[in-house]
């Protein structure tokens, strides 16, 4: 437990604040430092992403993939050192780990708005529209001040495009499996500022045909080839944003009616009469308000937000009832909303140091209703939670150059009460334009949220009982280049490798109690270690991407009883993933074929079985029919190894079956885009 003594903050805080009030005249030299590499400032080239943050940081722009119909998880793919962990298949809820964490431990934010609600395990990344996303920022180990104290496991950072000239934009797109997708987007002055707008439509049916063992993979002339159903979905998302030089205003709604396909073995037999899936029904809306200002050498921002989410469970489709949830559930409704307030300052403090302070407040309610069988165990209809945090960060030149750089952090985190000191430190050194080293140590906390602590409503049960914070302690260095590769035709290149540690105490997992119910629980401790590999390269009309991370994620948690956890891998974490992509441009357009790599990965926490690797290849191309008219054209999946994916026992478990959710395999793509 990193829980800190009166004593320990005190020792901790007073280092911190030393730290911040060296005196500049014992220091050999004025340094300037740069302001954008030490504050959080937009960037676009990529050879400055480096000084986004004092750890590893990695960015997806949109702008030359836009149209190619990717899903939000499908691009955090392309990330080293995130895994994203996808159910009920490829459209399905998604959820993202960082270096092994859970997805709980993992913050997403959206232009500036925090997307994690207590109500839910983690953030549901289906639900994120990729249209209007400019650009992905994905922090992992350090964690910089501007992002709170709620991250753990690492940041996905998006911020969404803004048109600086007036605009009219129109984007349509139809697929594979039913899928057709339309986007009105519009830019233009008002008032003093700028304001954008953005209205999208998307539909997909999800009706493919697979093999299904029927639930009997040892009896193979009871086997079939289904159709799958119930597992479509609608989705409508409005953004509205208004920005000048000091305030900014966004709101945002979002509406996804999903349907819950039931696990495939067994049914879907042709000519039988089948169970109707589950119906999710969430309702999203975001409101903030922010304001920058600055007095003297002081800058300051300010954000207020509210929130309030509503999701609706219906597993009565007509007379017939679905099999999710088991018996006596057939609707619930969580009903959230939150407002949340922040203030945050930055100012230099002599020639050599850079203070940044954040301060932020949040009050969160969750209503429950329906017929809940959750309520025979113990749970309750009504929760509110109340999140405080503070954070400290000072970066420090430690050399007259201002190319070696000391950032400590201090961290104070209270939810319900109960408050916990975290701190974090990082050291980055840059030889030269080309080459920088970084290493990052701390530690870090988490509470339970409400969802692990009381369920959904359907099949997740309650805890059972009080669920403690996650801990632990996380270590990386990476060492950076970047410049002209002679040796590959004078290429633009830049690469990065990094080797990362993390160990977490009070782990919160989620734990299968019976093929109808689940729920979350402490598994004591566990231990991620690996390797990240991220490199670019770029020419004139060829460019070349690739990333690789290895990753060995361990159970620690003592044995008890029958279970043998102690050393076993933890679940849903490949040791090897990985991709790669080849784009070549041409006058009017640019083609590309693409890679991804995901390795075998089990599926429990006995090692018992496991999901096959998965090798998937893309290509596809963009053509520019005039100035503002742009055609995509492509194919997902081109040799349809979906279709082949299966679990797998690790020894005398069982035999090779199917998965619980197939998912869908090749599909073909079009997008027209025009800009008025």
């Amino acid at each position: 437990m990193f829980i800190f003594t009166n004593r320990e903050r005190v020792v901790t805080l007073s280092l911190l604040i030393l730290c911040a009030l060296i005196p500049s005249a014992s220091l050999a030299a004025v340094v300037e430092l740069p302001e954008e590499r030490v504050i959080a400032s937009v960037i676009y080239d990529a050879d400055e992403d480096r000084y986004l943050s004092p750890g590893m940081v990695t960015v997806i722009r949109l702008e030359e993939r836009r149209g190619e119909q990717r899903t939000l998880p499908e691009l955090l793919e392309d990330v080293p050192g995130l895994r994203v962990i996808s159910l009920r298949g490829r459209h399905g809820y998604s959820v993202a780990s960082v270096r092994g964490s859970t997805s709980a431990q993992v913050a997403v934010y959206v232009d500036g708005v925090l997307m994690n609600l207590h109500g839910e395990a983690a953030v549901d990344l289906s639900a994120i529209s990729i249209d209007n996303i400019e650009r992905i920022e994905v922090y992992r180990g350090f964690v910089p001040a501007r992002f709170g104290a709620q991250a753990m496991g690492g940041v996905i950072n998006i911020i969404t495009r803004f048109p600086a000239e007036p605009q009219t934009s129109v984007s349509l797109g139809v697929g594979s499996f039913g899928r057709y997708r339309g986007v009105l987007s519009h830019t233009a002055a008002l008032g003093d500022g700028r304001f954008f707008g953005s209205l999208g439509y998307e539909t997909y049916d999800g009706n493919f045909r697979y093999w299904n063992d029927a639930g009997t993979p040892f009896n193979r002339e009871n086997a079939y080839t289904a159709r799958r159903r119930g597992n479509s979905f609608e989705n409508t998302d409005i953004l509205l944003r208004w920005e000048n030089d000091d305030w900014r205003v966004r709101g945002s709604w979002v509406r996804r009616n999903r349907e819950l396909a039931l696990p495939a073995p067994g049914l879907d037999r042709p000519g039988v009469p089948q169970r109707p899936s589950a119906l999710l029904d969430t309702r999203r809306a975001d409101l903030s308000l922010g304001r920058s200002h600055t007095s003297g050498v002081v800058n300051w921002e300010w954000d207020v937000s509210y929130t309030a989410q509503n999701q609706r469970y219906d597993s009565r489709r007509g007379n017939a009832l679905s099999a999710i949830g088991g018996m006596a559930v057939t609707n619930s409704k969580y009903n959230t909303s939150r407002i949340a307030a922040s203030l945050s300052a930055n100012m230099p403090l002599g020639e050599r140091h850079f203070l940044e302070m954040r301060g932020g407040y949040s009050r969160e309610r969750l209503n429950i209703s329906g017929d809940m069988i959750y309520q025979y165990f113990g749970g309750v209809d009504r929760y509110d939670m109340t999140d405080w945090h503070f954070i400290l960060q000072n970066t420090t030149a430690l050399d007259a150059a201002g190319s070696f750089l000391f950032t400590p952090s201090l961290r104070w985190h209270q939810v319900d009460g109960e408050g916990h000191f975290t701190w974090q430190a990082a050291l980055s050194k840059e030889f030269s334009q080309n080459w920088m080293i970084k290493a990052t140590y701390g530690t870090y906390a988490r509470a339970p949220n409400m969802f692990e602590r009381y369920g959904d409503g359907a099949f997740i049960l309650p805890a059972p009982g009080e669920m403690q914070w996650e801990t632990g302690t996380q270590f990386d260095v990476g060492i950076m280049w970047n410049g002209t590769a002679a040796a590959l035709g004078d290429a633009r290149a830049r690469a990065s490798l990094s080797a990362f540690w993390r160990d977490t105490d009070n782990l919160i997992e989620f734990l299968m109690t019976s093929p109808r119910f689940a729920r979350f629980d402490n598994i004591a401790r566990a231990e991620v270690r690996g390797v990240e590999l991220e490199a670019a390269l770029d020419w004139e009309r060829w460019s070349l991407s690739l990333h690789g991370t290895w990753m060995e994620g361990t159970n620690r948690t003592p044995d008890a009883g029958t279970a043998r956890y102690y050393g076993m891998a933890l679940p849903n974490r490949p040791t090897w993933s990985g991709g790669t992509r080849l784009t070549k441009r041409f006058n009017r357009g640019s083609m590309f074929a693409e890679y991804v790599y995901i390795g075998a990965n089990y599926v429990d926490s006995l090692e018992r079985v496991l999901f096959d690797a998965r090798h998937t290849f893309n290509i596809g191309f963009h053509y520019d029919l005039s100035p503002a008219t742009r055609l995509t054209v492509g194919v997902n999946d081109v040799f349809n190894s979906a279709d082949s994916w299966r679990m797998r026992p690790d020894g005398y478990h069982g035999p090779v079956r199917m998965l619980w959710h197939p998912i869908e395999g090749r599909a073909v793509y079009m997008t027209l885009r025009m800009t008025f």
